[in-house]
């Protein structure tokens, strides 16, 4: 798992921004989810992974918590997470102030 936050994001002349902030590759999927007051994602699964790509987080408006590889990490407006590649993930909205993710698949780059 690696952090990162939307205001300090450089492009360093790279194509996507998870490239130039985590060192990835392309952009094959993605998407935003809007979740509602305390909505769990993957909530039928215990462990939810993807073993052959990342996945990045970031918030975009509310707040949640983020459950990776057993640790909880708060997951505020402008927070930007990769969660490596068979890494176990689930993120958990506000009751009060619930979370709008986008998220994208992302290639790890060969080697």
């Amino acid at each position: 798992m690696k952090r990162a936050s939307l205001y300090e994001l450089k492009s360093k002349g790279q194509l996507n921004f998870p490239d130039a902030t985590f060192d990835t590759g392309p952009l094959p999927r993605g998407g935003l989810h809007f979740y509602k007051p305390g909505e769990k994602s993957h909530a039928e699964e215990e462990r939810h992974v993807h073993p052959d790509h990342c996945e990045v987080f970031v918030n975009v408006q509310g707040r949640g918590k983020l459950e990776i590889e057993g640790g909880e990490y708060d997951f505020n407006v402008g927070d930007v997470f990769l969660i490596e590649p068979g890494g176990s993930h689930h993120l958990i909205a506000d009751e009060s102030f619930p979370v709008v993710n986008l998220w994208m698949g992302v290639k790890k780059k060969p080697g």
